[in-house]
């Protein structure tokens, strides 16, 4: 799968951080502008809903950086995903820099099983897996919801951004959206939070930006003090509709790598 850098999230960063620049809350006096600029919101992320809603196997890209690049964030890790919302089956595929290590790792989750390759095995195990469904240290780079379309069918509009939309995403789907190692459960004081975003339609391809950083500012103290805000700042992520019909299957070798090396993994 096709991987983007940094630099592919700078563009995003840019709409961003115009379209959330004086946009917290509600607004009294957005509120009492023409009811025709609200339709129009509500109506761009609807039709966004839709696009994504109808969309078969979606092919995704999601970058988790430690703020906006355009203000020095550094980049934690790429996720590339493709996900059946028909049978709720995920591929993924992890490229991390996590201390300064890299690291390459793939994912399948099939029928409530999470099966797992890493590069490191090398090429002759490239079509073996590990089963580590009960394994939160093999897993943990997995989204604890693995729909990729939640930053827009769990949106709420707020005025128009260019082609796009800005949004707020309660704060608990960004968690849930986002590696489920970053934080294994949703923190406490996050209800009625929301992060900043911004959605934007590129013809086949849905661009979405997530402004983490700023949604600390409104956890309440007493609660982020035990939330460590460094392991997540701002996530970029595109979505669209997968040209490669290949249906997410079951791998096709699993064996136990604690019995079996992998260079011998289809002999297990």
């Amino acid at each position: 799968m096709t991987r983007r850098t940094a630099a592919g999230a700078s563009a995003l960063a840019a709409t961003l951080v115009v379209a959330l620049s004086g946009c917290g809350g509600t607004d009294p006096a957005a509120a009492s502008k023409t009811t025709g600029a609200v339709v129009m919101e509500g109506e761009q992320l609807d039709a966004l809903t839709a696009q994504v809603d109808t969309m078969g196997i979606v092919e995704w890209h999601g970058q988790l950086l430690t703020k906006n690049p355009d203000n020095g964030g550094k980049r934690i890790f790429d996720l590339d995903g493709r996900y059946s919302p028909a049978t709720g089956y995920s591929q993924l595929s992890m490229d991390s820099v996590i201390d300064g290590k890299a690291e390459q790792v793939d994912y399948l989750v099939v029928n409530g099983r999470t099966y797992f390759n890493s590069d490191a095995w090398g090429p002759n195990a490239a079509t073996c897996w590990a089963d580590v469904t009960d394994q939160p240290a093999y897993s943990w780079a997995l989204p604890t919801d693995l729909d990729p379309t939640w930053p827009v069918t769990d949106a709420r509009a707020i005025r128009l951004a260019g082609d796009g939309v800005a949004v707020g995403i309660p704060a608990e789907d960004v968690i849930t959206g986002m590696p489920r190692g970053l934080f294994p459960a949703v923190p406490p004081g996050l209800a009625e939070i929301e992060a900043g975003a911004v959605i934007t339609p590129h013809g086949h391809l849905v661009e979405v930006a997530v402004d983490v950083l700023n949604m600390w500012n409104d956890v309440p103290e007493e609660d982020l003090a035990a939330i460590d805000t460094r392991k997540a700042g701002w996530w970029a992520m595109t979505m669209k509709e997968s040209q490669d019909d290949t249906a997410i299957a079951p791998p096709s070798q699993v064996f136990d790598p604690a019995v079996t090396p992998p260079s011998q993994c289809k002999r297990a």
